[in-house]
C-alpha cells in the first residue's frame, strides 16, 4: 500500500486480506522478494529503507534504513543473502537476511567521485548478481561467493541509459532495456568472458 507505508498479506484461496503491516516508509517504488521457505519478504522502500517482515506472525522483524533512495533489490538463489540496489548513493549493498548486518558494499564507481544509479539487478546462480549503470552505460555483474571479497566484472559502452532487465529463466541471458535509445542490451553470461550484444 505506496501511499500508506504499509503491506497486505492476502490470502491467495479465499482472496481476502488477512494482515496488514504499518511502519514500512516511502513505498512509493517499493518492491519485495522472499526466502526460499516463503515466511519472509523483504521489502525495498525508496526512502533507502529495508524491511524483513515475517508473513506468518505480520511483524516486522527488522528495517535498516541503508541508503537515501532505493530502487528494489533481489535476494541470492541460496536465500543467504538480500542484496539492494541504490540511486543514493549508487551502488548496491548486501545483507545478510538473517540479521540484515551489511556484508559487502559495492559503489557504482564508473569515473573518480562519480557513482551511476543502479537498476536492473537480477540473482545469478552462484551468488552473484547483474545489475545496470544508467549513468555510465554499463553492465556490471558482481560475485558475491565471498561478501567479504566481492568481484566485479564491469562491461561499459552497452548503450544509452540500461534500465529496467530480467534474467532468462536458465539463467543465461541478461537482457536490460535502454531507456536512452531504442533497442535492448543482452550478455550471455555463460561465455566466458561475457560480452555485450544489441538486439531488437
Amino acid at each position: 500500500e505506496r501511499a500508506s507505508g504499509r503491506v497486505t498479506l492476502v490470502d491467495t484461496t479465499t482472496r481476502q486480506p488477512y494482515a496488514r503491516v504499518d511502519g514500512l516508509g516511502d513505498l512509493s517504488h517499493a518492491s519485495a522478494v522472499y526466502s526460499r521457505d516463503g515466511r519472509y519478504a523483504f521489502v525495498f522502500g525508496r526512502d533507502g529503507g529495508l524491511t524483513k517482515i515475517d508473513m506468518l506472525e505480520a511483524k516486522v522483524v527488522k528495517r535498516v534504513i541503508q541508503s537515501g533512495n532505493a530502487i528494489g533489490g533481489s535476494i541470492s538463489q541460496d536465500g543467504r543473502i538480500v542484496v539492494a540496489q541504490n540511486y543514493t548513493p549508487g551502488g548496491i549493498k548486501a545483507f545478510d537476511t538473517a540479521t540484515l548486518e551489511l556484508v559487502a558494499n559495492v559503489p557504482a564507481e564508473f569515473e573518480p567521485g562519480a557513482l551511476s544509479r543502479v537498476v536492473g539487478l537480477v540473482d545469478l546462480p552462484g551468488r552473484r548478481f547483474a545489475y545496470s549503470l544508467f549513468d555510465a552505460d554499463a553492465i556490471w555483474i558482481t560475485d558475491l561467493s565471498n561478501p567479504a571479497r566481492p568481484v566485479t566484472t564491469k562491461l561499459p559502452n552497452i548503450g544509452r541509459q540500461p534500465y529496467d532487465a530480467l534474467v532468462t529463466p536458465n539463467g543465461r541471458h541478461y537482457i536490460a532495456g535502454l531507456f536512452g535509445e531504442d533497442g535492448l542490451a543482452m550478455v550471455d553470461l555463460w561465455e566466458e568472458k561475457p560480452q555485450v550484444r544489441r538486439i531488437l
